[in-house]
């Protein structure tokens, strides 16, 4: 992999594992760090796969993060000092820009049922509507609960606050406009469910229960190793549907 070339980069943020999905602790305890290590291995792999994606970043403070995605191809920019996750993200965006990279998908570590196929979905769409338009594009997908953004794909010549956190992904669409950019909002159902609480590992485990594809995802296996998958649950309703 070439980390020199003016192409399309994905940029995951890491927290420090043992800060990592505090809202968990209840249901995880200390499996949540296991937890972000199985979520971040299949968020890797889906960017590894994709057409789309040529280069990939994974900006961290935390060295165990950073071994993993150095095992798996990514350049790391060491976080170095907490510093907060979007000024970590702009850290990163500031080195993928430094080596001229032009654009950057940023990836929560934390969206098991991401895909190479659908990001090469979202970034083919993507490039339609620039090359369509001729205009500055800003991609997003929201969360499940569109609150928050699961994607965001910007130039990394052009000014971008940064609003990662609650009500976000309201932000970052008012954010493009303000900086002349057109928000594009893309709908994925997988890309949009992230790990954060206990319903959403529950909804995580009906849809591969309904999906069996994803049954192989890291995530799958080490929820069922470590005993919070109950073959039982095989019957509930399907993700998604009313």
């Amino acid at each position: 992999m070439r980390f020199d070339d003016e192409s399309q980069w994905a940029l995951v943020p890491v927290k420090s594992l043992r800060w990592t999905k505090q809202r968990l602790k209840t249901c995880l305890g200390s499996a949540r760090a296991g937890l972000t290590i199985a979520t971040l291995k299949d968020v890797l792999g889906a960017l590894a796969s994709s057409r789309e994606i040529a280069q990939i970043a994974v900006v961290t403070a935390d060295p165990r993060v950073a071994d993993i995605a150095v095992a798996r191809g990514a350049l790391v920019i060491d976080e170095g000092e907490l510093m907060g996750m979007n000024a970590a993200i702009e850290l990163g965006i500031n080195a993928i820009k430094g080596i001229g990279g032009q654009r950057v998908a940023i990836v929560p570590a934390d969206i098991p049922l991401l895909t190479g196929t659908e990001i090469d979905r979202v970034m083919y769409e993507l490039e339609v509507q620039r090359q369509a338009e001729g205009e500055h594009i800003t991609g997003i997908v929201p969360s499940k609960d569109r609150g928050g953004t699961n994607f965001l794909c910007i130039e990394t010549s052009r000014s971008f606050p940064l609003m990662f956190g609650p009500d976000s992904y309201r932000r970052h669409k008012k954010c493009a406009i303000e900086q002349g950019n057109r928000p594009v909002s893309l709908q994925s159902p997988t890309i949009s469910l992230d790990i954060d609480e206990k319903k959403d590992l529950d909804e995580f485990i009906s849809f591969c229960f309904s999906n069996p594809k994803f049954q192989a995802t890291e995530t799958w296996q080490f929820l069922q190793d470590n005993g919070y998958v109950n073959p039982a649950r095989q019957e509930e309703k399907v993700y998604g549907s009313k």
